[in-house]
C-alpha cells in the first residue's frame, strides 16, 4: 500500500441530501486535504473530493423508482444514469484478475469532483482522498463512478488530449475502468477498505 503524503491533513463531512423526499437514500460527502502554509500563517486547501452515495436498494424497497431518484439529484448523475443505466440495471463489472463475477449493485457512489492543486499532484493527495472515501462511507455492493475530465476554473476552455489522458491514467492506476465516453467506474469490491471489512467478517 502506498504511503500517505506527510504534512497533509484529511477531513471528511457527510450529510443527508437536503431534499426530504430523497434524503434517507442519498448521502452527500465532501473530503478536504489541507496543509499548513508558513507564509500565510494558516492552513490552505490542496485537494478536495465531493459527490453522493445513492442507496438504490432501499429506495426501490420503499417504492421510489430508480429513474425518479437519480433524476432528482444533480444533472451529472442524471446524465450518468441515462448513459450507463439505460436498461434500469446497475451492475458491478466482472473483474478479470480478481475473479470477481458481475453482479447487481445496491448503490452508486458518484464522484462529482476530485481536485488536487497542481503543485501537489503526484504526491499521493488524490489517491489518499479516494482511499479515505472508502474508509469513511460504506461501499459494500457499490459501483463507484465518475466522469474523467480535468477540472478547469475557466469552463469555456477545452481540455487538451494530453490533460484528459493524464486524468484517465490517474483513475486507471486507482482501479477505474473506462465504460463509455469519459465515464469510468470501479467495483467497490476492489477497494482496500471493502476488502478489509469482508476479511474481518470472514475471520469473525
Amino acid at each position: 500500500m502506498n504511503e500517505e503524503p506527510r504534512d497533509i491533513e484529511f477531513a471528511f463531512t457527510l450529510r443527508p441530501e437536503a431534499d426530504p423526499d430523497v434524503g434517507q437514500y442519498v448521502l452527500a460527502f465532501e473530503g478536504q486535504a489541507t496543509t499548513w502554509d508558513e507564509a500565510l500563517g494558516d492552513e490552505r486547501p490542496v485537494g478536495h473530493i465531493r459527490g453522493h452515495r445513492i442507496d438504490l436498494v432501499s429506495a426501490l424497497h420503499d417504492g421510489l423508482p430508480q429513474d425518479g431518484l437519480l433524476d432528482s439529484l444533480t444533472p451529472e448523475i442524471a446524465d450518468f444514469a441515462q448513459v450507463m443505466l439505460s436498461d434500469g440495471r446497475c451492475l458491478l463489472p466482472a473483474a478479470g484478475p480478481s475473479d470477481l463475477a458481475a453482479e447487481e449493485c445496491d448503490c452508486i457512489v458518484y464522484i462529482a469532483e476530485l481536485w488536487v492543486e497542481p503543485g501537489f499532484r503526484g504526491s499521493g493527495v488524490g489517491t489518499t482522498l479516494l482511499r479515505r472515501l472508502g474508509a469513511t462511507i460504506d461501499l459494500t455492493h457499490c459501483l463507484i463512478a465518475l466522469k474523467a475530465l480535468p477540472l478547469r476554473e475557466d469552463h469555456s476552455q477545452e481540455s487538451t488530449e494530453a490533460e484528459v489522458a493524464r486524468v484517465k491514467r490517474f483513475y486507471a492506476r486507482n482501479g477505474f475502468i473506462p465504460v463509455q465516453g469519459e465515464y469510468m467506474v470501479k467495483d467497490a469490491r476492489l477497494c482496500e477498505a471493502v476488502k478489509k471489512r469482508l476479511a474481518g467478517r470472514q475471520s469473525a
